[in-house]
């Protein structure tokens, strides 16, 4: 296989629908897209790092990322059109019955309605932020849903509205502190709310405005309704305040040639609360990140850097409480390299909590001050079409584990994990994280 047919295969892989604006509105009428990636995976758990699970190892088909969707644009004269995109989750090998707020309905990943013009593009919907968006930039891996992405560098991913504490627990009007001592309010289950720790983020009601490209640069922005806002009277709000979420995401990135850069920024307000009285209700978080991928022909390397700010809430210490925040480093190398009929891939990324940190043993997301964790990747993509390739991959999770606590990152929507008596995605703190797989994936 030749190895412009390889570069074709893997340019179709990397089309994720609504990383770029050509991909929405570059051809008239109305058409129909997906992919579908499937593996069979072998995956041990180790022990966690309290000694209190043991090993496990399990074996699962893993659908990573899989999207359907439709898409049109209609021209409405003087080089303005309108277009649309409505976008699902599918899974060929099973059934999931939340389909409400998990994003398996057209609408529940990126989707959106826009107009388009020679001064760039306004959409309205649900859609990636820019921060999330500019993760692109840099990486290199296309098969699967082992890149770092949303796993190390961005403290998870997250799909859904801009989350309210009040909105989704039942508050003790006695102690004026949130606890979950009832099912969520009814008028917040109407769709899925997003985690306040995650910077790989899909969000809800989100308005943004992509530039157009000029001289090699293009710069996106985006804002958040927060359509679950409370106001100040809620009865039995938190005795820190009404939490008011925001969000604000902007990249600027620059393609010229072989070499593309990007950097990107984003901001959280009210996402992660303080609940006592004298705490914070809107603590504010932000994102910077800045990468970078050159193509040198047979092959492609990336690098990036990110760095994660966690302000104080006061959430420990009590009502005088100040835990300083946490700051949470990250970077990753990746790259892949045609070799025979097809490729290998490879990355490796790691980061650390903030090593001092004012509150001992903090931990925000998957990340826990002074602990470091890593991810290393390696895998073969060998080429069957235009459209279709099988693979190979072996990842790797180090989560640390510091004697009290430890780290939790793991796949985006993975297989079923070690938590929750390992019935749901996700790991205890301090597991270990050893993945074989075999797989393939169809773009259509």
């Amino acid at each position: 296989m030749n190895k412009k047919l390889m570069a074709v295969a893997v340019a179709g892989a990397l089309a994720a629908p609504g990383l770029a604006v050509a991909q929405v509105g570059s051809s008239p009428g109305v058409t129909l897209y997906g992919r579908l990636d499937e593996a069979l995976v072998n995956t041990k758990y180790s022990a966690n790092g309290a000694g209190t699970i043991s090993e496990v190892t399990k074996r699962d088909i893993w659908s990573a990322g899989n999207a359907m969707g439709v898409r049109g644009r209609e021209d409405l004269g003087g080089g303005t059109a309108a277009w649309f995109q409505l976008e699902t989750g599918v899974w060929p090998d099973g059934r999931l019955d939340s389909a409400s707020t998990s994003g398996q309905h057209f609408g529940g990943r990126n989707s959106g309605l826009g107009l388009s013009s020679s001064w760039g593009e306004v959409m309205f919907g649900i859609w990636d932020t820019p921060y999330k968006v500019a993760m692109g930039t840099w990486n290199s891996l296309t098969s699967g849903g082992f890149s770092a992405a949303g796993i190390i560098l961005g403290n998870g991913d997250s799909t859904g509205a801009l989350n309210n504490a009040l909105c989704q627990t039942t508050l003790s009007n006695t102690s004026g502190s949130i606890g979950l001592t009832a099912p969520a309010l009814n008028s917040c289950v109407t769709e899925a709310t997003a985690n306040g720790t995650a910077f790989s983020r899909r969000i809800n009601n989100s308005v943004q405005y992509w530039s157009p490209v000029t001289a090699g640069v293009q710069f996106k922005l985006m804002t958040a309704m927060a359509n679950y806002q409370s106001p100040d009277t809620t009865p039995g709000s938190s005795a820190s305040g009404t939490p008011k979420p925001q969000e604000y995401s902007a990249s600027v990135n620059w393609a010229r040639g072989p070499l593309s850069v990007g950097a990107a920024y984003d901001t959280h307000k009210g996402l992660r609360p303080g609940t006592v009285a004298g705490q914070d209700p809107n603590p504010k978080d932000n994102a910077f990140s800045v990468g970078g991928k050159w193509n040198f022909g047979p092959g492609e390397a990336g690098a990036a850097y990110e760095q994660l700010k966690y302000n104080d809430n006061g959430a420990a210490g009590g009502a005088t409480g100040n835990n300083g925040g946490m700051k949470v480093p990250a970077f990753v190398v990746n790259g892949r390299v045609n070799a025979g009929p097809g490729a290998v891939w490879a990355s490796y990324s790691k980061t650390q909590g903030g090593k001092s940190c004012s509150t001992p043993n903090m931990v925000i997301g998957s990340a826990a001050c002074g602990v470091q964790a890593k991810q290393t990747t390696v895998g073969y993509d060998y080429v069957l079409s235009k459209r279709t390739k099988a693979y190979v991959v072996y990842n790797k999770i180090d989560n640390g584990f510091n004697g009290t606590v430890g780290t939790n990152y793991y796949y985006i929507a993975g297989p079923a994990g070690n938590n929750a008596n390992g019935t749901a995605s996700g790991v205890v703190a301090g597991t270990d994280v050893t993945t074989l797989g075999l797989g393939i994936q169809h773009v259509f």
